[in-house]
């Protein structure tokens, strides 16, 4: 596995998931369509430089996320509408355990074990995510939410 220092988020990103090195320094394992990368950087600083990266920030995103789905926490972002990255977090973005996945790479979702549900990506990796399926389900479902929403809003622009 690579490692790098930094990383920005593409159209491969899958999920970014939080890693705690030999030092005790929390990094993250990038999964990518076709690689795997280990970057020094935790997941939420590479969610914030990505949205920079793509002329945001991610404090707005978030505030933008909330606004328009109505909810108070844990919301999911559109990292970069252009290139249709929207992740979703598992739990707190603050929380050192938080993996921050992809929408367009899940194949599928499982239960797995006791109140944990198993992501199958579109490339076969799996990922064992701290959840019943079904709040996995709903965090899903806001995703989807957002970018229809976002969607249908350029979609009305361009008609008028």
């Amino acid at each position: 596995m690579e490692r790098m220092e930094e990383y920005i988020i593409m159209e491969e990103t899958a999920a970014l998931v939080p890693k705690y090195d030999e030092y005790g320094r929390l990094g993250t394992i990038v999964y990518e369509l076709y690689n795997t990368y280990n970057v020094e950087r935790s997941p939420k600083e590479i969610m914030q430089q990505s949205c920079r990266y793509y002329g945001s920030t991610y404090e707005g995103k978030v505030h933008a996320a909330k606004h328009i789905l109505g909810i108070r926490q844990m919301v999911p972002i559109s990292v970069c509408e252009a290139l249709r990255l929207y992740f979703f977090p598992t739990c707190s973005p603050d929380s050192d355990r938080c993996i921050w996945i992809a929408q367009s790479h899940i194949k599928t979702i499982q239960p797995y074990e006791k109140k944990k549900t198993k992501v199958i990506l579109k490339n076969k990796q799996e990922l064992i995510v701290d959840m019943q399926k079904g709040t996995l389900e709903g965090k899903m479902y806001k995703t989807a939410m957002l970018i229809f929403t976002l969607q249908q809003r350029m979609m009305n622009n361009y008609e008028k």
